[in-house]
């Protein structure tokens, strides 16, 4: 296991969680179809980003890829229940 490789894995997953927070703020007032736009389609698009960014992390540096994917992951894992529990947290702002 390699700190460095986890460093990046971690900083990847927070700019990916980031992203998704600006989404779910832009996008909540805005009617549902809005915010399954930018929810959604936010999400696809940041999935791919993560992807295209891990192969130029990985090639660029000389890290150790497993340790790197395995704080990718887990940091998204996380980073994915705080999304769905702050969803859930303006739900239950917005009901009367």
């Amino acid at each position: 296991m390699k700190w460095d490789s986890i460093v990046a894995g971690l900083a990847v997953a927070g700019v990916n969680g980031a992203l998704a927070l600006a989404a779910i703020r832009w996008g909540w007032g805005k009617g549902l179809q809005t915010f399954m736009i930018a929810f959604f389609g936010g999400m696809i698009a940041r999935l791919i980003a993560v992807a295209v960014l891990s192969v130029v992390v990985l090639k660029w540096a000389e890290l150790h890829a497993e340790s790197y994917f395995v704080a990718l992951v887990a940091a998204y894992l996380l980073f994915l229940v705080f999304e769905i529990l702050y969803v859930l947290k303006l739900q239950s702002r917005a009901k009367p």
